[in-house]
């Protein structure tokens, strides 16, 4: 037990102890919010600049072949509406730059939904800014006729919804019964992502520069795996712990900022549901899932006789929990449909399939708790083939491990 605990405190320190573990906690969601808050501002600040210049926009030609373009919307743009005989003649000025554009509106606009655009350059800004003001000329004509400012404006944008959702005589809170369990999703993928890949270079780093041959005078080969394992466990729970804290704290400043704070699809902090039970499920599959794949991982250093070999092997996993997005309309909406019953309980796609149904609540407790059963025999199985594995394969620097040495007694 000594020995386990030794191998279990050193793989979980080698790990904590890189910098390129903190780099990827702390740095890459700071980056990931940089990113989306600079593509928020830029795109606002695109917009408004396009805005900006289609009002600037004199040396534009107007034809319109639909009657439904207003002389007077076209004049108060400082523009001229031009009949329909000049277009080939405004047509060759756009060519021969004599003017900044044509916009002609065919008479099949209602049917096409279409109309034509000629530009002088290739400016993307400029080509921006024109269709900016061929659109606001077709809506303010189209939507002239209402009258009334609030009229158009409901015309143009829409009314908003006030959603009240039922399940089983209850009143629910929609989609914010979905964010908590649903952050357990994104878990399972950024942990996968940073963490899955620490057994397969472990195992196979240590045999392709023979430590590994060193390391088994000390220890027996299933104590180091099953202490590998329990390590990158430990560093697993180390990882939501930090990702924990950071909910903890943005939920935090969401509540503080309050009606400050416009989040999407109506999502609202105040109304985010912790239900024990959801929550337990779904911590309980992303940590089975994790060391699914950590066996399996394991599995495939120890059968690959070096490190690019067994990073070969090992890019159909890391590609199968992605596979159940190109189902994820039949997970979310058909699950007694017999490919999400397929997914929910193959390995590979049990995890990812089990955290998605979780979260939107399509499973009752008897097949999520089996799904529960299925996954952890399935990691049981993973390891134990990880164990025999390196059993077998530890010391085999020359060819990888045939399928006859791993099934010999």
């Amino acid at each position: 037990m000594s020995k386990l605990r030794t191998v279990i405190r050193h793989e979980y320190m080698t790990i904590v102890k890189q910098p390129s573990f903190w780099v990827a906690m702390v740095v890459l969601p700071l980056i990931f919010a940089g990113i989306f808050a600079l593509n928020y501002f830029s795109n606002q600040s695109s917009s408004e600049r396009i805005e900006e210049l289609a009002k600037d926009l004199k040396n534009v030609a107007i034809v319109d072949h639909s009657g439904l373009i207003r002389p007077e919307i076209v004049q108060g743009a400082g523009l001229t509406l031009s009949g329909a005989a000049q277009q080939d003649a405004l047509r060759e000025d756009v060519r021969q730059q004599r003017k900044e554009a044509l916009i002609v509106y065919p008479a099949d606009i209602k049917a096409s939904k279409k109309y034509q655009i000629f530009l002088s350059s290739d400016d993307f800004t400029k080509n921006g800014s024109v269709h900016s003001l061929g659109n606001t000329l077709l809506e303010a004509s189209v939507f002239a006729p209402l009258g009334s400012p609030d009229l158009i404006m409901l015309a143009k944008d829409g009314a908003s919804t006030d959603v009240t959702t039922y399940r089983d005589g209850r009143e629910t809170a929609g989609i914010n019964e979905y964010v908590v369990p649903g952050l357990f999703v994104v878990l399972f993928y950024i942990i996968f992502l940073f963490s899955i890949g620490y057994m397969l270079t472990s195992v196979s780093d240590e045999k392709e520069n023979r430590s590994m041959e060193m390391v088994l005078t000390y220890v027996k080969p299933r104590h180091l795996i099953i202490g590998k394992l329990l390590a990158v466990t430990l560093v697993t729970f180390t990882q939501l712990a930090f990702f924990g804290v950071l909910a903890v704290v943005a939920l935090l400043v969401a509540r503080a900022l309050g009606s400050e704070l416009s989040l999407p699809a109506g999502i609202d902090p105040a109304l985010f549901v912790f239900d024990p039970l959801t929550i337990g499920f779904a911590l309980a599959f992303v940590v089975v899932g994790f060391l699914l794949f950590a066996g399996i991982m394991t599995a495939v250093a120890a059968a690959a006789p070096s490190s690019k070999e067994a990073n070969n092997f090992s890019a159909v996993f890391y590609i199968a929990p992605w596979v159940p997005f190109w189902f994820i309309m039949p997970i979310l909406t058909d699950p007694e449909n017999p490919v999400v019953r397929f997914l929910t309980y193959f390995p590979l796609t049990s995890p990812t399939v089990a955290l998605v149904r979780n979260t939107v609540g399509n499973m009752s407790l008897l097949e999520t708790s089996l799904a529960l059963a299925v996954m952890v025999g399935f990691m049981l199985l993973a390891i134990a083939i990880a164990v025999r594995a390196f059993s077998r394969g530890a010391l085999e620097f020359s060819q990888s491990l045939k399928l006859s040495a791993l099934l010999k007694k």
